[in-house]
């Protein structure tokens, strides 16, 4: 399966509040994604991470050894589609894949209020879950914030199974993700720069 067949974006919305975001209903195709899921469980190399506002394993997947059927996320093609789909939905010029990373989140982690904001070395971001057999019972809700209060919710999105989420990193993105119950989340972030 060639990247130009495995990234299939079906866009739900885009609103600039409270940042610039959008929502996808599906980013992969239904095997690619599957295939992902499925690898990453037994992936065996993830580096855990505990800061003052977050805990969870992660690693890059541009330094990791792939599987030859999963190659084709870290291709050169697929970056420069989802720059593009990118550059399209927030009507920007040009944008440079900065890195691709995985996370995982277990049973107790969660994600503190924050932004992602370190200037112009990151300015986009799209978030695809991976969680085949989520329910809402499990928690790992992504959340998007009016401001940094923790209190101050503006919107709440389901971390549904091949579900993705683009926006614009900015000193006001602020978001979270709430308390994993009883399951592994998986998410892959693409990081892009103007």
């Amino acid at each position: 399966m060639s990247s130009q067949e495995g990234f299939v974006p079906k866009q739900l919305n885009f609103t600039n509040k409270p940042f610039p975001h959008f929502s996808l209903e599906s980013v992969f195709k239904n095997e690619l994604a599957f295939a992902l899921v499925e690898w990453l469980k037994k992936y065996d190399k993830w580096e855990f991470t505990e800061t003052s506002f977050y805990t969870q394993y992660e690693f890059s997947l541009i330094e990791a050894e792939l599987p030859k059927s999963l190659s084709s996320i870290i291709s050169d093609d697929l970056a420069e589609k989802i720059a593009l789909y990118l550059q399209q939905v927030f009507e920007i010029k040009k944008l440079k894949l900065v890195g691709i990373t995985a996370h995982k989140l277990l049973n107790g982690y969660k994600m503190g209020v924050h932004n992602d904001f370190i200037g112009k070395e990151e300015s986009h971001r799209l978030v695809i879950q991976l969680n085949d057999g989520w329910s809402e019972q499990n928690g790992g809700y992504l959340m998007l914030f009016n401001s940094k209060n923790p209190s101050d919710v503006a919107n709440v999105v389901m971390p549904t199974h091949n579900s993705g989420v683009g926006f614009e990193i900015s000193s006001n993105s602020y978001h979270a993700v709430s308390t994993v119950y009883d399951f592994e989340r998986y998410t892959l972030v693409y990081t892009f720069t103007i």
